[in-house]
């Protein structure tokens, strides 16, 4: 079964490790002496027909490194360890790519950027970002920016997670007019918008915006997990209506709830369960992957890391997903929306 994953951390863990003079590489990632939960022979083992590489710039580095100059130093890792390990990987910046690649017995990478706060309030780096090779960017992280603002939890963090279970969105702090801009820019270039992190009222921005499909690229289903990082059914359908996809977050505290971060679990039956939910309320192309790996923080995950992705699909079968639902998940839904925007 082939895997595309819309989201992952990889490339800013190699960053953060060589910014401090330590060596770490994509084909067999390590850091510290641990395992990353995705480098190329992971990926390789475990299916990979696409992988998304999320470059994330942090509007609030301690160093003040702008968020421009963050993006341009993973970019060019990005690029030099791709170009490193040609048997393995090769970049894609059009479905006609990947397909070649699949068809050679390629990896294809994706390189997508999470905050758009990169842009720092200049619409026109767009354009640089897509000749950079970007296909997928978050319009925020978790801090506001230039374009509009995140689901952020009024309070922070409780001790029992109450509030964090029983997010309660704003509906005064959607888009700004940046933000508007920039998802206008992003349609016309060919950059999927990706609303994961925005704020329910940016959500409903973007869809009253845009006619084609957009994707949450690491969220799950806030009527099984009230999270504020989750969808409600209502974005959902609204997605799927566009024609998008919202890709599975193992995250553990995405997917159950409990009485604290650490009781939460991530389970392949949890995972499903957001899955059939997902589907019926959205269609069952609305559901792909978007596992967080290397983001999540944590590694209690059913799923390990990415070579065992195959026990992923085996498990769908067994809570009772058919094999067109997860092959639709695993891979052809975000197959689907790459033909129609890349």
């Amino acid at each position: 079964m082939y895997i595309a994953d819309m989201h992952c951390d990889t490339i800013m863990m190699l960053w953060l490790a060589r910014r401090e003079g330590k060596e770490a590489f994509l084909r067999e990632a390590k850091v510290d002496g641990k395992d990353l939960q995705i480098d190329l022979l992971k990926l390789k083992a475990g299916g990979s027909l696409i992988q998304n590489f999320a470059l994330y710039a942090d509007l609030q580095m301690e160093d003040g490194t702008s968020p421009w100059t963050q993006f341009s130093e993973m970019a060019e890792i990005y690029h030099a360890e791709i170009a490193a390990n040609p048997d393995l990987v090769r970049e894609a910046r059009t479905y006609e790519d990947i397909i070649r690649n699949r068809d050679e017995g390629l990896i294809s990478a994706v390189m997508t950027v999470e905050e758009g706060g990169v842009l720092e309030g200049d619409i026109e780096r767009l354009k640089a970002l897509h000749e950079e090779g970007v296909r997928m960017m978050t319009l925020t992280w978790n801090y506001e920016n230039e374009l509009g603002f995140p689901n952020d939890i009024p309070g922070g963090l409780d001790e029992d997670y109450t509030r964090y279970f029983r997010f309660v969105p704003r509906t005064d702090n959607g888009l700004k007019v940046k933000g508007f801009e920039a998802v206008e820019t992003m349609a016309d270039l060919g950059i999927l918008v990706d609303v994961s992190h925005l704020s329910d009222a940016g959500f409903y921005d973007v869809a009253k915006t845009l006619r084609g499909p957009f994707v949450a690229s690491h969220s799950n289903a806030r009527a099984l997990c009230g999270c504020n990082r989750n969808m409600t059914d209502d974005m959902i359908r609204v997605t799927g209506e566009h024609g998008g996809v919202i890709g599975l977050n193992f995250c553990p505290e995405f997917l159950t709830e409990y009485e604290s971060e650490l009781a939460c679990k991530s389970t392949i039956e949890a995972l499903a369960k957001h899955a059939r939910h997902m589907m019926n309320v959205g269609g069952k192309a609305v559901v792909g992957l978007g596992t967080d790996y290397d983001g999540i923080g944590r590694d209690d995950l059913a799923v390990v890391n990415a070579s065992q992705m195959q026990t992923l699909a085996e498990g769908f079968e067994k809570y009772g997903l058919t094999a067109d639902e997860i092959e639709g998940i695993c891979y052809r839904n975000v197959l689907d929306v790459y033909q129609e925007v890349l």
